[in-house]
């Protein structure tokens, strides 16, 4: 009886002291690395894992598995992702001798599982945020007194859990928003201030993007005798449609030093895009060049249809695009069209 009451006093006053240390610890994963090093001493087991539940995707991940590597499981799978879908505890005497082992790992390894103590990390909205899992206690399988040490380490380590996620988020939040706010500087900087300047045109310019910052583009391309207007939009919002619109109008005007006609611009800045963007990414764009002596060639690349407002006839006429989205293919064809006033 002496004997319990040692053990009882000596562990409440682990659990007492890793606490505290869990209270003042913010970054993920040396709290983790503490959790495990306080559970691993509690249990006497020879190892610990400590998965983490991914609220946005439903997996489990540890960063922290000993002797073990990263390991990544789905929900519901396996004991530890039976564990986080139930929110039960497991305690496995002889893990061969139950049909929910996977020997795969021990077969990789080389290691011997034995016993198994998995539990919950439930947070104070009762929702699983890890699970806790142990193996091959010393001298002999988990047993009730285990389970239940384990589980008051595993209440305070959920609330320290839950805690770090959300300042990781924050953190994460307010890092995503300085970089926006950057990307959108360095987009708005981009985009022409002032309209171009042509004999026997006007020109006026406005765009307002519907997030912070996006892949919305226009642009004044200047040459001799000549302006080309061009407009052009990346799919997606965001920082990587920004980046791709900064990408498109450097592209654009290298290749408009040149001089090509409109529709061989669209084809040789679709060639280049189509190796820089991803599978699910592309580009609209509509170019426009407007001669001094009146001379207006056109070509489109799956973009919405410029309209051209008639004075004769007071109506607008749509322009129909001439090729396919820019990056969907590299050997586009772009026709251009002559308009007349």
């Amino acid at each position: 009886m002496s004997t319990n009451l040692d053990r009882y006093a000596r562990d409440l006053d682990r659990l007492l002291r890793v606490s505290r240390a869990m209270t003042g610890e913010r970054d993920l994963l040396r709290l983790l690395d503490l959790i495990l090093e306080a559970a691993k001493e509690l249990l006497t087991a020879d190892r610990c894992s400590l998965f983490v539940v991914d609220q946005a995707t439903g997996e489990l991940w540890t960063s922290i598995a000993q002797h073990s590597g990263t390991i990544r499981l789905p929900r519901g799978k396996g004991i530890a992702g039976t564990v986080a879908e139930t929110a039960a505890v497991i305690n496995i005497p002889e893990a061969y001798a139950d049909e929910r082992f996977d020997r795969g790992n021990d077969e990789r390894s080389g290691y011997r599982t034995r016993s198994i103590l998995a539990l919950p990390l439930v947070s104070h909205e009762s929702r699983v945020v890890g699970v806790l899992q142990a193996l091959n206690k010393d001298g002999g399988p988990f047993d009730e007194y285990d389970q239940q040490i384990a589980l008051a380490l595993c209440s305070q380590a959920a609330v320290a859990v839950d805690t770090a996620q959300l300042i990781e988020r924050d953190m994460e939040r307010q890092r995503l928003a300085r970089d926006m706010e950057l990307a959108n500087k360095i987009q708005q900087s981009l985009l022409p201030r002032t309209p171009a300047s042509l004999p026997g045109w006007r020109f006026a310019h406005w765009q307002q993007p519907c997030d912070a910052t996006g892949g919305d583009y226009h642009d004044y391309l200047i040459g001799d005798d000549m302006v080309d207007l061009v407009v052009g939009d990346v799919s997606g919002h965001g920082l990587g449609a920004a980046m791709m619109m900064s990408t498109a109008r450097a592209s654009l005007r290298a290749l408009y030093q040149g001089g090509l006609a409109p529709g061989l611009l669209l084809e040789r800045l679709n060639a280049l895009l189509e190796a820089d963007m991803a599978e699910d990414c592309f580009m609209t764009m509509a170019l426009c060049r407007l001669g001094s002596d009146g001379a207006v060639r056109y070509a489109s690349a799956g973009h919405e249809p410029p309209m051209i407002y008639r004075e004769a006839g007071r109506r607008f006429d749509e322009l129909d695009s001439t090729g396919l989205m820019l990056g969907v293919v590299n050997d586009a064809d772009y026709d251009e069209l002559a308009l007349t006033r």
